[in-house]
C-alpha cells in the first residue's frame, strides 16, 4: 500500500537584483511550490517523492494499491528478447560496416598516393620538357649560326680567301722553306764530307 498525496505544482515569477560589472541587473526566474496539508499528516524533514499523476496512473490504482503486472512482464520480456535480437543483428552489421570502411579507407590511401606520385611525375616530365625545349632551341640557335657561316665562306670568290686562311697558307709555305733548307744544308754537308774520304 502506497500512501498518496494529492497536491497541485505551483508556478510564480520570482526576481533578484544583481551588481555586474557595476551595474544593477534584474533577473526573473520560475518558482515552484507543491502545497500540503495538516490532515496529509507528513513529518517535518520526511523525505517524499513528488510522481506526475499521468505516470503514476500506470502502476497505482486510485485506491494506492499497485496494478497487477504479470502479464505486462511477460509483455516486456518479450519485447525485451526482441530488442537484444535486433540489437545483435545490428552489431554484426556495424561490425560489417566497419570492415567494409576499413578496406575502403585503405583503398582511398593507396589511391591518393598513388595520385600524388602522378602529379610528381607530372611535374618531372613536364620540368624535362621545358629543359629540352629550351636546348633544342639552344641547339636551333648554333645550327643556323654554322650555316650562315658556311654560306658566308662559299659566297666568298676564291681569289678572296679570308685573311685567317692567308695567314695560315703563308705560315705553311714558310714552315716548308725552312725545311727544304735545313734539308738542303744536311745535303750538301754529307755530300762535302764524301768527297774529302775519297780524297
Amino acid at each position: 500500500m502506497v500512501k498518496l498525496v494529492k497536491s497541485a505544482v505551483k508556478c510564480y515569477k520570482k526576481k533578484t537584483k544583481k551588481t555586474v560589472g557595476g551595474q544593477k541587473k534584474t533577473y526573473e526566474y520560475n518558482q515552484y511550490l507543491v502545497p500540503l496539508k495538516r490532515s496529509d499528516n507528513l513529518d517535518c524533514s520526511m523525505e517524499v517523492f513528488i510522481i506526475p499523476q499521468k505516470d503514476l496512473e500506470e502502476y497505482i490504482t486510485e485506491d494506492g494499491e499497485f496494478k497487477e503486472f504479470s502479464s505486462k512482464e511477460d509483455e516486456y520480456q518479450i519485447k525485451l528478447e526482441q530488442y537484444e535480437t535486433e540489437f545483435a543483428d545490428l552489431e554484426w552489421k556495424h561490425s560489417q560496416l566497419s570492415k567494409t570502411y576499413k578496406e575502403l579507407f585503405s583503398k582511398h590511401n593507396k589511391s591518393r598516393r598513388k595520385e600524388k606520385e602522378m602529379e610528381d611525375r607530372i611535374e618531372s616530365l613536364e620540368s624535362d620538357r621545358e629543359k629540352l625545349i629550351h636546348a633544342l632551341k639552344k641547339e636551333r640557335k648554333l645550327t643556323e649560326k654554322l650555316k650562315l657561316q658556311q654560306q658566308n665562306k662559299s659566297s666568298l670568290p676564291s681569289d678572296q680567301t679570308p685573311k685567317t686562311d692567308k695567314v695560315n697558307e703563308d705560315i705553311e709555305n714558310k714552315d716548308d722553306n725552312e725545311d727544304k733548307d735545313i734539308w738542303t744544308v744536311l745535303k750538301s754537308r754529307l755530300t762535302k764530307k764524301e768527297d774529302e774520304k775519297e780524297d
